[in-house]
């Protein structure tokens, strides 16, 4: 069942089509696959970077913001007013 691989393409080979200038093409899509793949990689590591800052900031963000102080906290979340538990399911 094993063909030799000249007899193959010598049989495959018709007038009409020919081999001659096949290899510059198959080297050419390989490194256009190739650079593909290198600006995939690249965005999806800008992505996971961008993900890793943003959860970062906005956690320090969420723990070090400012609390209301004073009059205005009755009208925050933290307030404890049965208005805002009915909201919230409590």
């Amino acid at each position: 069942m094993t063909h030799d691989l000249d007899d193959l393409l010598k049989a495959s080979a018709s007038a009409d089509r020919s081999l001659d200038g096949l290899e510059p093409l198959v080297w050419s899509r390989v490194e256009t696959l190739r650079g593909e793949r290198l600006v995939a990689q690249l965005r999806l590591g800008a992505v996971a970077m961008a993900l890793a800052t943003g959860l970062t900031v906005g956690g320090v963000g969420a723990v070090t913001a400012p609390r209301p102080s004073g009059d205005m906290t009755i009208f925050t979340a933290d307030a404890g007013l049965p208005l805002m538990q009915l909201g919230t399911g409590r």
